[in-house]
């Protein structure tokens, strides 16, 4: 979240500045680097763009015992349009998907942070800065910064409360939190033809997590 996506070590500059980049409550994606025994502060790691401040989603809490270790805690949910970041912590949080630099159909987020404002001709979304005239890292910022300030369409509410309320289910199972997992759960309670609120009721619970209890039992 430096100015210009820049990636370097951290100064004391940056130690005595950062309160211009976050405050008190803010939630972060980042690596854990290091947990001092002394007092037990932790050192966090951003190795790429991909971590950073997190805005304009929706934040889950579970028991770390049920996020299993992964190669990617980061995924997307494909034909849902959901991202999903799945902290070794048990925090789980759920947006609507970032556009990838290069999508066709990226939509008004990309056109927008490419510099175009969706009024440049690309209605139907176009690749965003692939002509070299910005640097990458500054066009994954201001893609992220457009992200967090455009507005979540109600059918996009509806998808990041319908996965959210998959891991919650997930949760009260005890049944293990992956991609796959929270994929199962969605789509049995599409199958179900349940509306969003109704998936925690104790019944429909049980019935969208049975596929999954099944196959771990």
């Amino acid at each position: 979240d430096l100015p210009g996506g820049v990636q370097r070590i951290r100064t004391a500059e940056d130690a005595r500045g950062m309160r211009r980049l976050y405050a008190e409550g803010d939630l972060l994606s980042a690596e854990v680097q290091q947990v001092t025994q002394s007092d037990g502060t932790l050192i966090l790691h951003t190795r790429s763009l991909r971590y950073g401040k997190l805005e304009n989603g929706c934040a889950v809490q579970v028991p770390p015992g049920l996020i299993r270790r992964m190669r990617q805690h980061m995924c997307t949910l494909t034909d849902i349009g959901v991202d999903v970041l799945i902290g070794c912590n048990g925090g789980i949080w759920i947006q609507r998907a970032m556009p990838k630099v290069g999508d066709a159909g990226a939509g008004g987020v990309a056109a927008s942070a490419a510099g175009g404002g969706g009024n440049d001709g690309s209605a139907n979304g176009s690749a965003v800065d692939e002509d070299g005239a910005a640097p990458l890292a500054e066009t994954l910022q201001r893609i992220r910064q457009r992200h967090a300030k455009c507005a979540v369409l109600p059918d996009e509410r509806q998808n990041i409360v319908r996965v959210r309320n998959s891991v919650e289910c997930l949760r009260l199972v005890h049944c293990f939190i992956t991609p796959d997992t929270i994929r199962t759960v969605y789509d049995e309670s599409l199958k179900l033809c349940l509306k969003v609120g109704e998936m925690m009721r104790p019944d429909y619970v049980l019935a969208v997590t049975e596929p999954t209890r099944t196959r771990s039992s």
